[in-house]
């Protein structure tokens, strides 16, 4: 399997004379990690964030969101044993294998708050720091308040905050008049 660099279709395993017991085979033998029906990951590919990797190949629209950008903003001390991903209400996804997976679907905020992150040949998208802490009080029923204050104590203890910017993200996500008290309480 010296061949497959990262990431392979089942259209390209077939072109090299594999059959379906084949990639079955490569599977349960941990050559090859199924991602979703027909995409397959070579085992041993490790980057820091490669959960993440793993989602946007499979889900190009996605945005990694919630938990997973508090984790990787590190506004949180929460380790969620599933990848968080908004991805616009328009966009149909299909089953995903690997990694596990919450998938959230968005519709007029969507596109706040995108920054993208380069990890080895590939990158994806994720929500910046200020928009992960506006979504954490945006979601604090599902969340917890404690996650959600736990976010904002954190990115208010950063040299490079920008108070400015998570306020005009808090208006865009209406959550200003929540969030005002706290931020206030830490300024």
């Amino acid at each position: 399997m010296k061949k497959i660099k990262g990431y392979i279709e089942t259209k390209e395993l077939t072109a090299m004379g594999l059959r379906g017991n084949d990639i079955k085979s490569l599977c349960d033998n941990n050559e090859l990690i199924k991602i979703k029906q027909g995409l397959y990951r070579q085992f041993g590919m490790f980057g820091q964030n490669q959960s993440f990797v793993d989602v946007s190949v499979a889900y190009p629209n996605a945005v990694i969101a919630g938990f997973s950008a508090l984790v990787y903003h590190k506004l949180t001390t929460f380790i969620p044993s599933k990848v968080t991903v908004a991805i616009p209400r328009t966009v149909r996804v299909p089953k995903l294998f690997y990694p596990p997976t919450n998938v959230f679907f968005v519709s007029k905020s969507f596109n706040y708050g995108i920054m993208e992150v380069k990890e080895g040949k590939h990158s994806f998208k994720i929500y910046n720091a200020e928009r992960a802490v506006c979504d954490a009080f945006k979601y604090r029923n599902k969340m917890g308040m404690d996650i959600a204050k736990e976010s904002l104590v954190e990115y208010m203890k950063r040299k490079n905050k920008n108070i400015n910017k998570l306020y005009e993200m808090s208006e865009k996500l209406k959550v200003k008049k929540i969030m005002e008290p706290w931020i206030m309480a830490l300024v």
